[in-house]
């Protein structure tokens, strides 16, 4: 299986889109890793504050994801919801980019788990949750 996108990387003008795109094909076509497919869409997630900021049902996005095979298709899908326009994308890019630092969502999940599921990685270099995936799947 290739490599998940990064978390930072964009699709639509969005962070995170391309990553939970692939995460969502490949759950549905059975080659999704155990343990991202165990974590997909839980609560506290990624995923989930995806899905809470952009108003978008889960089963929604799942179908969205399965039915429009090509980004390009998924994107203009995605690109035509209401709400979502440049200065929703601003906001969730730079709420994205700072999940899990102190006065951040997902503050006390990265606190919890660095020392203790992470602790192969630096803290130092982990500051937001893009920062341990990233060094997480760089370490593996």
């Amino acid at each position: 299986m290739s490599a998940l996108p990064l978390p930072r990387a964009e699709l639509a003008g969005c962070v995170w889109l391309p990553r939970f795109l692939a995460k969502a094909r490949r759950l549905h076509d059975g080659e999704l890793g155990s343990e991202y497919a165990a974590r997909f869409c839980d609560r506290d997630s990624v995923d989930e504050h995806f899905l809470r900021f952009f108003k978008v049902p889960k089963d929604e996005f799942v179908e969205a994801a399965i039915r429009l095979r090509a980004d390009e298709d998924f994107a203009a899908w995605f690109s035509a919801r209401s709400g979502i326009d440049g200065g929703r994308l601003a906001r969730w890019n730079h709420l994205a980019g700072n999940l899990g630092r102190p006065g951040f969502p997902m503050a006390a999940r990265l606190a919890a788990v660095l020392p203790t599921a992470y602790r192969h990685l630096d803290p130092l270099r982990v500051q937001t949750i893009f920062d341990l995936l990233e060094s997480d799947e760089n370490a593996a």
